[in-house]
């Protein structure tokens, strides 16, 4: 009988018997339960049928690869076949007879409707088969490192000496990880998750992805079956260690990062002599006798302490079973590293709901050691606000169970956009909107019709503060140079709201309070509409029917345009696992990707502008809009996507709080450039537009007082565009003669 051998993340291997059919996924109820990153729920099956044993993918996410190709149908797996789903290897071991090569075959009967095998997207480890296939470029299988033997030595640069200054490290070279530096010390596991030291938070990397080791003097490295590989300058790095040497340069799978010797490289007073060959090279023969002489020496105090260890061991009274001595003092640098790990995994919800409380115990512990690390600190303010967002989420879910809708609201108005609840929180506050505002709105009728003014201004102000998120500002403000008049004839000059039922509830607050302030609307984020119109839903509905004959295509547009890209994504996901539908495949996965695109960008975004800085924000929400132009054609600036509105006003808000930190510093300069980046993306934000009125007045004053060329550019910092400022400019740098 055939046996499919699985080797898990850890490096730990279990057979699995092939009786008819083996279904593999993430899922339980499977026959074989994978858990670890970039498997499916419903992956892939294994069955036997004439002799062969065949893997045939489910349409999962991240694909199942055979020999480091992804496979399209039911495909053959022979004895020494390289079979990856994630993060996991599988080989045969005792093929069944009459299997002679790779092949496809025709589904046999009764395997089943592919859509049952249709699965979400899922983060895990993105396979990257070329990198693999490296090993098995142009004919037969070489082993992973044996070009690595014999490659020429790179030696330090000039001066440096090894172990000299923080230890040896490794540095990042890509992405986030540019110019990190990770020390070390002992074992360093690279990997996605925890327990990973050097955490990648890449698709690309593997939970457990490699290993580099330090003993002594000598660094090397291994890669633990990662599913995309470990690459050593270039060359494809086996599950053996190999020695690293200063400069070499390590990828796992698409994160790049160098081997340096020191973090902190010293030089030799008065020598210019690099560091001595390493381990394998030719040594200079007194090199070699010193190096004997430590071997030696070390062996003595070796034996020693085994002696001693036993002395110990048997002497009267003492346990054979003695406590674990403390472990020895670890480098404070690796012990932010993994503390920031173990914040992380704590706050992501990759592996279930994330645990608040223990997320912000560790990243705490993580600045008790490193008070001014950056990353800890923008993970606690992220927790923080995650954490309440979490507990004013369940309290107002608990609250409509109960009946208690404006407790729910209450709570719900206090999540902010850039937390993750905040979508859900917006369909809850919806649902509770609708049971209380009717109730409020009657109740709020009945007493002022009969002039109960103490009641009806508390049950009047529920309904309004509800009523008003619909409203536009010109209906409940006077414009510009009038003023407010609730009862009697209006003169010149003098406005009224058109809203009957809003001019009696302002006079019942006058009747209680001659001196009340003006009513304001409290702007409620959760509460406030999507749509610019109310009949814009249909509009873009009827735009996405007539775009897209698919009805699961026009669903999931819809989804995409109320912000709701993982249920778009999951809705196209099952478009493209329909055979029937196979002329539509091509569209859906331009849409996947365009929808995928969006939503990465515009969380990448509002990360920047949680961390107070919106210059950040600029180009991923600048792509995010010109692919959302994409999708949304002729209506994507009449008809707003959720996506496209909230990347106005957010930057906008967060350009001027900003700004205004700046200009309130007296560095007004400095605070008007980032004025300007707002008011690019949006010039509705009432805030925003007296700023940059004033960063045009700044550019008036230091026009006048302009004595030379470089001068110019402090004008250009306050100039806006469309103030004619910029015009002037060119003229005096045509009069000064600037170039």
């Amino acid at each position: 009988m055939a046996t499919l051998v699985v080797r898990h993340p850890d490096g730990t291997e279990h057979e699995h018997e092939i009786a008819g059919e083996l279904k593999i996924g993430r899922q339980q109820g499977n026959d074989l339960v994978l858990t670890e990153g970039g498997v499916s729920r419903q992956h892939a099956r294994v069955y036997v049928e004439g002799g062969t044993v065949y893997i045939e993918d489910g349409n999962s996410q991240n694909g199942t690869f055979v020999d480091g190709e992804r496979i399209e149908g039911p495909t053959a797996v022979m004895p020494g076949s390289q079979v990856l789903l994630g993060d996991y290897e599988m080989k045969l071991k005792g093929s069944a007879k009459g299997s002679s090569g790779r092949r496809t075959a025709t589904p046999p009967p009764g395997m089943g409707d592919p859509e049952t095998l249709a699965d979400a997207p899922v983060k895990g480890t993105r396979a990257m088969p070329s990198i693999k296939a490296k090993a098995t470029a142009n004919g037969a299988a070489k082993p992973a490192g044996a070009a690595l033997a014999k490659r020429p030595q790179r030696p330090l640069p000039t001066g440096v000496v090894a172990g000299v200054g923080a230890g040896p490290v490794l540095k990042g070279m890509t992405g986030p990880w540019a110019g990190k530096s990770y020390p070390i010390t002992a074992t360093l596991l690279v990997g996605r998750a925890p327990p990973a030291v050097v955490m990648l938070d890449d698709d690309s990397v593997s939970r457990k992805h490699a290993e580099v080791q330090r003993e002594g003097n000598v660094v090397r490295a291994r890669d633990l079956g990662s599913a995309n590989g470990t690459l050593l300058n270039g060359e494809l790095l086996g599950q053996e260690f190999v020695d690293l040497q200063p400069g070499d340069v390590l990828q796992f799978g698409v994160v790049e990062m160098a081997y340096e010797a020191s973090d902190t490289p010293a030089r030799r007073p008065g020598t210019g002599a690099g560091v001595p060959p390493r381990r394998g090279s030719r040594a200079e023969p007194a090199t070699d006798n010193r190096r004997k002489v430590a071997v030696i020496v070390g062996g003595v105090v070796a034996l020693f302490a085994v002696a001693a260890v036993v002395k110990v061991s048997f002497a009267p009274g003492v346990s054979k079973n003695p406590k674990p001595t403390q472990a020895v003092s670890q480098d404070p640098a690796q012990q932010v590293q993994e503390l920031l790990s173990e914040c992380r995994s704590y706050a992501s919800n990759d592996v279930g709901p994330p645990n608040w409380e223990r997320a912000e115990q560790t990243c705490e512990k993580a600045l008790d050691i490193d008070p001014i690390n950056a990353e800890a600190n923008n993970l606690v303010r992220r927790i923080k606000l995650e954490k309440e967002a979490f507990e004013n989420f369940e309290f107002a879910k608990k609250s409509v169970e109960l009946n208690r809708e404006k407790e729910a609201l209450l709570a719900l108005r206090k999540i902010p956009k850039e937390s993750e609840y905040f979508r859900r929180a917006r369909a809850k506050a919806r649902e509770s909107a609708e049971r209380f505002v009717e109730r409020a709105k009657d109740d709020c009728k009945r007493y002022l019709g009969n002039a109960q003014w103490k009641a009806a201004v508390p049950r009047c102000q529920d309904f309004m503060e509800v009523w008003c998120q619909k409203q536009s500002k010109e209906d409940m403000e006077p414009p510009l140079g009038q003023t407010l008049r609730l009862e009697g004839g209006l003169r010149r000059n003098e406005w009224r709201p058109k809203d009957p039922m809003f001019v009696k509830f302002l006079v019942a607050r006058l009747k209680l309070d001659r001196n009340a302030a003006p009513w304001t609307c409290p702007v409620s984020d959760v509460l406030t509409e999507d749509n610019l119109g109310p009949d814009q839903a249909g509009e873009v509905r009827a735009m996405m029917n007539s775009r897209y004959s698919p009805k699961l295509m026009q669903a999931a547009m819809m989804d995409y345009w109320n912000g709701r890209g993982s249920e778009a994504l999951a809705t196209l996901q099952k478009l493209r696992s329909k055979e029937d539908s196979a002329q539509f495949h091509a569209q859906a996965d331009d849409l996947m990707r365009d929808v995928s695109n969006v939503d990465q960008l515009f969380k990448t975004g509002e990360s920047a502008l949680t961390n107070e800085d919106p210059e950040r924000a600029v180009t991923p929400f600048k792509e995010a809009l010109a692919t959302d132009k994409r999708l949304m054609g002729d209506l994507a600036e009449t008809h707003l996507s959720f996506y496209r509105k909230n990347i106005f006003q957010d930057m906008a808000a967060k350009a001027y709080q900003r700004g205004k930190h700046f200009a309130d510093r007296e560095d007004k300069r400095r605070g008007c450039k980032i004025w300007k980046l707002g008011f690019e993306f949006y010039k509705g934000n009432t805030d925003l537009n007296r700023a940059v009125a004033f960063c045009s007045t700044q550019a008036q004053q230091a026009l006048s007082e302009v004595a030379g060329c470089q001068d110019l550019s402090i004008v250009e910092d306050f100039a806006v565009a469309g103030d004619g400022i910029a015009e002037m400019v060119a003229t005096k740098k045509q009069e000064l003669k600037c170039r």
